[in-house]
Formats: structure tokens, C-alpha cells, sequence
């Protein structure tokens, strides 16, 4: 007996011109809204720069009055954090009142979580565990234990990141309010915020933290202006904005140039990106363009955390292992005087000691241990030994962009290597990047404030509207569909007799309507039909698969390694109306061929993905969208569920 395949079968549209604009894309995706902003009012506006970091997060702020134009050094950075006198940054760690019963009557953040308390860290890469990279720290999901990457049983990863955002939220909102005027005032103003998320984030890690974004300020009530708006910006992006409007002006434009190539190194906690960007223009307004494909992993410093841990483990064994996490824990004396030491780590003074304190009351005087002093001694090659594989894996990033870049121009073109964000400011790292650059006749900048300049650029980026003209997809994108069979080009067993026709096709081929390399701009979509067997009294809604590679091949099949799921269309035809479409009776059940038109942006403003599906022109309404591994309770969590005000979103 034929088999029943009622999915999509692949019609080629009339082409299209490859990047022609789609105007009014709405695509809802659950209760999250990510239509096309509204054009801003005149009058003041509030820019806000969210720098949410595996270890630290950071926030800034400009106030778009005055007559004057506004520069890097306009750009204000909360450093009066709950919990100590000063820095860039607060801690990105939790702990949850219900949890702290004896000691806490409300959930605390930031520094305000003392080091004895249950409490919860790095839960931004939560969000992102199934994105893989040639160059992640293999062990990093390996290392839970001390709060690290893990989550109270009863939360998800968006839970734990909104729980954590709400609390920075509301200071921050309040911080400035009391330095813009008041809170009326900060009402009255409408707001965008603009998140930083890693380049190598997947697209469902960056719907979810726009979802966390927004429902944190649902559980604040952020009362903002209805215009208010939340983005994602992308963090070599922020960074290379705050970074190259500096270095384009005031004195400084012999630096960079029109026509420059400059390969921008985030180096955060938890994840590395490497962006390759040319300069298409410095005045009137900064402009550049994505080169190639970038890259990146999951191979920030606190992998050099985990090396100390694991060193404290082989050398001491229970006696270090059976601590508490007020003593080994990311807010433990122990931890913060490592962090100290790695900043300030270099190749200078090779015999130089490092002293972290560490009650250890089982541990046996060695020359690692002053028992006395309760002090663990390093000496110059335990740290070098806790530094180099994660150095070694940031070379072979930058090497990887220069293979692109030679594969692509046949020619290399990247002269100038910016290092960027907390752990770009490692002078350890730096050394390494120096020898390397040097090496390859490159030169290397650090910028002042190097740890600052992704929240700042955040900021700066959205007062200024700039972003890249275009960038580079960084996957294959496309569907799975059955096609006339071809004992050629298709496998025995994918072979089946199609119920509308009788014809034989194949089942499981790969289309891919967007390739890895692609030029993405503002303007980029894809236009493609794909029909549907809808029986007149059967199942009226139907899913579609979207599938991603990040492979340089594209794979033919959907079972090959490397294709992903990335996330399901989900289109209800029962409200729709079918009768331009012939009915056929097959089986005794009447049955029409639907063709469906998708749409899938990828240049919607900021953002990645948008997705529409029309019959004879009219858009389906009841379209939505579920990302590969999103359960129920993270879709249902959109900005529409009640309590307080939450922006709409742009994704990027």
C-alpha cells in the first residue's frame, strides 16, 4: 500500500531579485512581538546598553539632548553597583531567597551575594547548551558544582536569566532616573534597550533572551514610555562601534582608515568571538560591513577557573574537594583573590609567587600550602599551565579567520587586531596576541577600557543607528522536502508513492534557500512555495521543519550529520480559505494541493529570523513559531501574559 506523505513537497517560485525588501513582516511567536519598530518620535530618547556576561554584567546609558554630538565619552556606565564602591560591572550571579531561608527575606544579585549563600552563576550559557564549536572548552559543561551552570530544579534557563535581569533592571532604572530627572520624567522618554548576545549565540539562544529580557521587566513592572523598544546587537559589533568611533576621530583617523579591514577579538567569560569588519565609511557616520564568516566558541577565562579547580582538586584532594561553596565557590574569598591574580598574570617576574588564601583544615603543609597562613601558593608555571590551553584555542580562532580570508580573496587583507572586552584586557593573553600578530606582520590594539566597550558601544549604537551594512550568514538555512525520485541523485530508501499523484518520489533532501557566506543585509529574504495535501475533514494544522548546517558543505540529506533542527513553523489552515484549490478525491476523502508562500527575513531590523506564510496573498494569521528544544512554558512566556509593561523586540 502506498504510503500517506502529507507534508511539504518543494515548487521553485519565479525568482526573485536575491535581497528585495518584504514589507510588513509580522511574524507573532507566542505572545513575543517582534513587528517593525515604529519610526521615533521626535524629542528626547533613552538609550540603554544591557551587557548581560557570563561572570559580570554592565549597563550604560546616553541622553539623546543637547545640540552637541555625542562621542563615546557621552556615553555614561553605571559603577555605583549594589554592594561595592565602584566598577564596571556586577557580578552575574543569584541566589533566591527560598533558598536562603535563615538568611534572606528577598532574592539577591551581583555583589550582594555573599559568598556563604546558595547561589547560582554563569546561567547565561544555559541558554546556548546545545550550540556546539570547534573551539569550546570540551569540560564546560563538566564543571557544575558551586552554583556554576547550574539551575534550581523548578526553573529554566530563561527563569534563572529573568530572575537575574529583573534585579539589575530595576536599579538600573531607578540609578537613571535619579540622574536624568526623575522617574516621571524617564516615563515620559521613550527607551530603547539594547542586549548584547554572542555572535556564535544559535537563533533559539537569542529568542530566549530576548524572552528573559522582557520578562523581567514584566516582573518589575517597568513602567517605560509605550514606545520603548528592546534589540539585540550582536558583541563584536558593540565593541567594534565604541572602539572605531574612537579611533576614527579627534586626532586619531591615521589609525583607521577607509578601506581598512579590522578582525574584532571579544574575549568575555564564557565565550570568544572573532568578526572580521571593513570600513566603508567614517563621516558623516561610521559604516562597515562583515567580511567574512566569523567565528567563535565557548572558550572564555573561566575556563582558567576551572583549571584552577581542577589543579586544587589534584593537589589537595578531599581536603579542598569537600569545602563548601563560601569556600571554593565563584563568591569565595579563594575565587575573587585567583581573579585578581589572573588579570594582573604576565610573563614578566617568572618567579614570582601568588598567594590565595584558602582554609583548608585537612590539608598537609607542602609547597603548595602555608598551613599557618592558610594560603595555596602558585608559582609562574602552575598559571601558565591553566592559561595556555585556552590562549592555544584563541590562536587557532585567529588563524581560522586568516584561512577564510585567504580562501576567499586570495589575499590576505587584515592588518590591525583589536582585543576587546574583560578578558582582552588579560596582559597574559595580550603577550600571546602580540607574538602571533607580530608573527604575521599584524597589528594589535587594546583599547582603553577594553572590558567597557561592549556595553558603551551597545549604548553608542543604538543613539547613532549604526550597524553593519551587511553581514555574513554563519549557516546554511533551509527545509527538508520530497522531490521526483531519481535513482541517481536519491537513496533506495527514501523512495515512496506519493497518495496526490501515484508519482515516486524522495523524502528527506535537504533544500537549502540561504547558504553559509551569504551576504545578509537589511534587505535579505527568501521567498520559496512548498504544497500541502490538506484533506477537507483530516488534521488542518501542519508543521514545517526549518533546519540550519553549520558545516562548509552543504549536506544533501536531513539525516546527515551536521543538519540541526532549528526550529518548527506551525500553520493552522482551519480558519483559511481553501477553495481555489481543486479538490481531488483520494481514498474516498477529498483532499486539495495548498501551496503555501514562506517568507523568511533575515534582515528585519535587527534581527535574524522572521518568518510569514501566505495562500493566494493572504497572510495565515495563526502562524507560530517554536524553536528546536523551547517547551511550552518558555513560548507561553512572551510580552503579552500579564503584569506590567514589557517592550516590544527586535531579534537579531
Amino acid at each position: 500500500m502506498p504510503r500517506n506523505r502529507n507534508r511539504g513537497q518543494y515548487g521553485r517560485p519565479p525568482a526573485p531579485p536575491p535581497y528585495s525588501a518584504v514589507p510588513n513582516i509580522n511574524q507573532q511567536m507566542s505572545n513575543l512581538s517582534i513587528d517593525a519598530p515604529a519610526p521615533a518620535p521626535p524629542g528626547p530618547k533613552i538609550v540603554v546598553g544591557i551587557d548581560f556576561g557570563t561572570t559580570y554584567t554592565g549597563v550604560s546609558y546616553i541622553f539623546t539632548t543637547g545640540d552637541s554630538a555625542k562621542t563615546l565619552e557621552d556615553v555614561n556606565v553605571i559603577q555605583n553597583w549594589p554592594g561595592t564602591t565602584g566598577g564596571w560591572k556586577t557580578p552575574s550571579r543569584i541566589a533566591y531567597a527560598e533558598e536562603n531561608e535563615d538568611e534572606l527575606d528577598s532574592n539577591v544579585w551581583g555583589f550582594e551575594v555573599e559568598s556563604h549563600l546558595n547561589s547560582y552563576s554563569w546561567m547565561k550559557l544555559l541558554l546556548d547548551e546545545a550550540q556546539k564549536t570547534n573551539f569550546d572548552d570540551p569540560s564546560l559543561f563538566e564543571s557544575e558544582g558551586a552554583g556554576c551552570l547550574t539551575k534550581p530544579l523548578t526553573k529554566t534557563a530563561v527563569d534563572i536569566c529573568s530572575d537575574y535581569l529583573a534585579g539589575v533592571a530595576e536599579f538600573a532604572f531607578d540609578h537613571i532616573a535619579s540622574k536624568i530627572g526623575g522617574i516621571e520624567f524617564l516615563r515620559s522618554c521613550p527607551t530603547d534597550f539594547w542586549f548584547t548576545v554572542p555572535a556564535v549565540w544559535s537563533d533559539r539562544a537569542k529568542a530566549d533572551t530576548l524572552r528573559a529580557a522582557q520578562i523581567a521587566a514584566r516582573k518589575i513592572k517597568l513602567d517605560c514610555h509605550p514606545d520603548s523598544q528592546v534589540f539585540l546587537i550582536r558583541e563584536p559589533e558593540a565593541a567594534a562601534i565604541a572602539a572605531l568611533s574612537n579611533l576614527t576621530r579627534g586626532g586619531d583617523e591615521h589609525i583607521i582608515k577607509v578601506g581598512d579591514v579590522v578582525l574584532i577579538c571579544d574575549c568575555g567569560g564564557g565565550t570568544v568571538d572573532l568578526t572580521s569588519y571593513e570600513i566603508t565609511a567614517i563621516d558623516p557616520k561610521l559604516s562597515f560591513k562583515e567580511l567574512l564568516v566569523g567565528t567563535g566558541g565557548k572558550c572564555g577565562s573561566t575556563y582558567i577557573d576551572r583549571k584552577f579547580v581542577r589543579w586544587m582538586e589534584d593537589k589537595f584532594e578531599d581536603a579542598y574537594a569537600n569545602l563548601g561553596p563560601d569556600k571554593r565557590g565563584p563568591a569565595s574569598e579563594t575565587m575573587i583573590k585567583f581573579e585578581n591574580h589572573k588579570k594582573k598574570f604576565s610573563n614578566k617576574h617568572r618567579n614570582k609567587v601568588y598567594r590565595v588564601p584558602c582554609h583548608m583544615a585537612k590539608a598537609e603543609e607542602s609547597i603548595n600550602y602555608e598551613p599557618y597562613d592558610r594560603v595555596v601558593r602558585l608559582r609562574h608555571p602552575d598559571l601558565e599551565e591553566m592559561f595556555d590551553d585556552v590562549v592555544k584555542s584563541f590562536i587557532g580562532l585567529l588563524q581560522s579567520q586568516l584561512d577564510a580570508e585567504k580562501r576567499q580573496n586570495n589575499k590576505s587583507i587584515i592588518k590591525t587586531v583589536l582585543l576587546v572586552g574583560g578578558f582582552g584586557e588579560s596582559l597574559y593573553l595580550g603577550d600571546a596576541v602580540r607574538k602571533w600578530c607580530s608573527e604575521h606582520g599584524l597589528r594589535i590594539i587594546v583599547p582603553d577600557q577594553a572590558q567597557s566597550a561592549i556595553v558603551r558601544g551597545a549604548a553608542l549604537s543604538g543613539y547613532f543607528e549604526v550597524q553593519p551594512t551587511s553581514r555574513r550568514s554563519r549557516a546554511h538555512y533551509g527545509f527538508s522536502v520530497h522531490q521526483p525520485y531519481d535513482r541517481v541523485r536519491h537513496r533506495p530508501k527514501d523512495q515512496f508513492v506519493w497518495d496526490w499523484d501515484g508519482s515516486l518520489r524522495a523524502d528527506n533532501m535537504m533544500e537549502w534557500q540561504l547558504a553559509k557566506g551569504d551576504v545578509v543585509d537589511d534587505k535579505t529574504n527568501i521567498k520559496f512555495e512548498l504544497f500541502w495535501l490538506v484533506y477537507d475533514y483530516g488534521n488542518q494544522i501542519f508543521n514545517n521543519t526549518i533546519y540550519c548546517s553549520a558545516d562548509d558543505e552543504a549536506p544533501l540529506f536531513v539525516d546527515d550529520y551536521g543538519v540541526q533542527k532549528l526550529a518548527t513553523i506551525s500553520q493552522d489552515f482551519s480558519a483559511a480559505d481553501l477553495t481555489a484549490f481543486q479538490p481531488k478525491l483520494i481514498n474516498g476523502s477529498w483532499a486539495r494541493r495548498v501551496k503555501c508562500e514562506y517568507t523568511i527575513n533575515f534582515g528585519h531590523r535587527r534581527g535574524v529570523l522572521c518568518f510569514s506564510c501566505r495562500i493566494n496573498g493572504q497572510e495565515i494569521g495563526n502562524t507560530t513559531i517554536k524553536f528546536d528544544g523551547q517547551n511550552n512554558q518558555d513560548m507561553g512566556n512572551g510580552v503579552a501574559a500579564g503584569g506590567g509593561y514589557s517592550p516590544p523586540c527586535a531579534m537579531q
